[in-house]
Formats: structure tokens, sequence, C-alpha cells
């Protein structure tokens, strides 16, 4: 080589090169930039996770394997647990069959978890004392107050009752799964003694328990006069496939006259 020529490069791979970086998914970078010394503060981001919901429609379509095949595939980590996987293989349906359930889906509009809910068409009936609009006390100052589990005579299922007790109007009670037949029958006197318009809405998987329980007393459709019952459930999450579950309402919480809200749990 004489001197002042150019030196030949090379555009090859070399050895020792970097390597492409792996591909990482949404929450597995979220981790790593999390654990990472002296990093700086992220923004909060609260968009979706397109490999999450890859992984989902996975184990809907074809179980555990193919579930992790595209963690792996898109570099995310396991975001379920086993219980949740579970609950999601048990719980998932198929898509309708037949023409006359697709024209029905197809009317009704898609169930897909990412796309908005549609406001109904027809105002929902007021039932009886859920009209807030002469209540002046709703602007009135908030407190709260907590009783620790410890505190025997404070426990949340003696609190649960005296509120009821105390309840001259409306009554509503959001539950997971109702089965306490004394907390039960503190309902009914309210409901038949004292005119109380009680609602109870439960968790639609669970739905069962509480029919179950008034089939074993013996109660019928006299005996729930003024109280009305509603199944409620998660929301939906369809994948591409057309199978979809529902997620689980765990909310435990009551509305006494609009006026008190006790919320806690109890075993």
């Amino acid at each position: 080589m004489q001197p002042g020529e150019d030196v030949p490069q090379s555009f090859g791979p070399e050895k020792g090169a970097m390597k492409r970086s792996e591909h990482l998914g949404k929450i597995k970078k979220r981790l790593q930039d999390a654990k990472a010394q002296g990093a700086q503060p992220t923004k909060l981001d609260l968009s979706s996770n397109e490999s999450g919901r890859l992984a989902i429609d996975a184990l809907l379509d074809g179980g555990e394997e193919a579930y992790r095949r595209v963690l792996r595939e898109e570099g995310e980590v396991d975001f379920l647990s086993a219980a949740e996987s579970r609950y999601v293989l048990e719980s998932c349906h198929a898509p309708p069959c037949s023409a006359d359930a697709a024209a029905e889906d197809d009317e009704n509009g898609s169930l897909c978890s990412w796309n908005p809910p549609r406001s109904e068409s027809v105002e929902p009936l007021l039932l009886p004392g859920c009209n807030a609009t002469d209540k002046h006390y709703l602007k009135d100052k908030t407190s709260t107050t907590f009783h620790f589990q410890d505190e025997k005579s404070n426990s949340i299922r003696e609190s649960i009752r005296r509120c009821i007790h105390r309840t001259s109007q409306v009554l509503i009670i959001v539950m997971d799964e109702f089965t306490d037949i004394v907390i039960f029958c503190d309902i009914l006197e309210a409901a038949h003694k004292r005119n109380v318009f009680v609602y109870l809405l439960l968790e639609h998987s669970k739905l069962k328990l509480f029919t179950e329980m008034c089939d074993m007393l013996q109660l019928e459709d006299i005996h729930l006069e003024n109280i009305f019952v509603r199944s409620i459930m998660g929301e939906v999450y369809c994948a591409k496939s057309g199978k979809k579950f529902s997620g689980l309402n765990q909310e435990k919480f009551l509305i006494s006259d609009w006026r008190f809200v006790l919320a806690g749990s109890y075993r």
C-alpha cells in the first residue's frame, strides 16, 4: 500500500460487533427501567399493551403453551398469576355458532373490551328511593371513620348490622357473594317493617349462592317485597377469534339513606 492511499473499509460483520438489542415487551421494559440505578423518571403511560393482548388471545385460543410461546416471541414477562390464568380458561365462552346468534351480536354491537361502552338509547327507569334531587344534605361536608379489625366492639359485621338498623329510606348493598343469613334477616326486617327500599347488586357468577340461601329459607316473591336484586359482571374481554370472558366484581360496600357509606370485608 502506497503512502496516501485510502485504507479499505470492511462493511461485513465484525467480530465483537454489538448485537441487535433484544425486543422487550412493554411490561418487561418498564421493569428494567424501574430497576435501573439513577434512571430518569418516566412519564405515565396509559396506552394499551399490544403484547399483553396477543398473549391473552393466545391463552384463550391455544391454552397455556400458546400463551407462553407468545410471551417469548414478544419478549414479555408472565403477567398473569396461576389463579388468573386458570380463571380465564375456565370462564371463557366460544363465539356463537348459529346464524341467529351471530346476527344478534351484530345488531347489539361489539362486546370487545377496547371499544368504549355505548350509552343506552332509553333513559333507565328511576327506581323507588333513588331520586336525589331534593337531598340537600348531599352537599354537606364528608367525614371518614376507620374501624380496625382488632376492635372487637366495632367489627365490620356488627357495623353493617347497625348501619342497616339505622336505615329509614333506601339501602344499597354491593357484594361479590351474599350468604350471611343473619344480615339478610336484618335486610328483610328493614324492607318489611320499616318500608326501606333495598337494592342488592351481586356478582353474577356467585348469584346462585344467594338463590340457594333463599331456597333454603323457603322465601318466595312475596317475602322479597321492597327488595330488588340484580346481578352484575365485570368488564368483558373479547379476543379476535370471538372467545370472551368477563371479570369479577369483588367490591363490598353499602350505602344507607344516601348519607352513609360503609366499606370493608370479613370472614
